[in-house]
């Protein structure tokens, strides 16, 4: 090894030349089987990602209903869970009524989130990609944390 500034040998260990006191930056060779590689795969990913956009491009007119009627339905659960009603009267967000339509509106969210789910599977079974999957996961994680909140407000009705 010799340093790249004034050619000194350096020892293997080294982290600054002994004769001008230059870093000493370590360089990892690469075969060119390596670069063939690292190329060979790079290439890959493109095309790779070219069929997808194709194969989205395709099928644009696929739709996923089940998505948009879990966020409706998970968005209601929250409003109803969350907001103070009783600016609105006195004692309407406590009531059972209130915390039944609340676990009503998780477990359907929960529900449009499954099918959404299968809708998916299966979108991605005949074409190769799914509809809006980041969505559909916060979605039912949401409504099952909305549905345990639900669950629990309503078996504290009466404590």
């Amino acid at each position: 090894m010799y340093c790249r500034k004034c050619g000194a040998e350096l020892k293997e260990s080294a982290k600054f030349c002994d004769s001008c006191g230059t870093e000493v930056v370590k360089v990892k060779q690469r075969s060119y089987q390596e670069k063939y590689d690292d190329n060979k795969k790079k290439a890959k990913s493109e095309q790779q990602s070219k069929k997808d956009i194709e194969r989205m491009e395709k099928h644009k007119d696929e739709k996923n209903p089940y998505i948009n009627a879990a966020l409706v339905a998970v968005f209601i659960s929250f409003v109803l869970a969350v907001f103070p009603w009783n600016f609105v009267a006195e004692g309407v967000g406590t009531s059972l009524p209130m915390r039944i339509a609340v676990i009503a509106f998780a477990l359907l969210s929960d529900y449009h989130s499954t099918k959404a789910k299968q809708v998916n599977n299966l979108i991605y079974s005949k074409y190769g990609f799914r509809i809006r999957e980041n969505t559909v996961k916060l979605v039912s994680v949401f409504a099952v944390v909305m549905t345990i909140i639900g669950s629990f407000a309503l078996f504290m009705y009466g404590a």
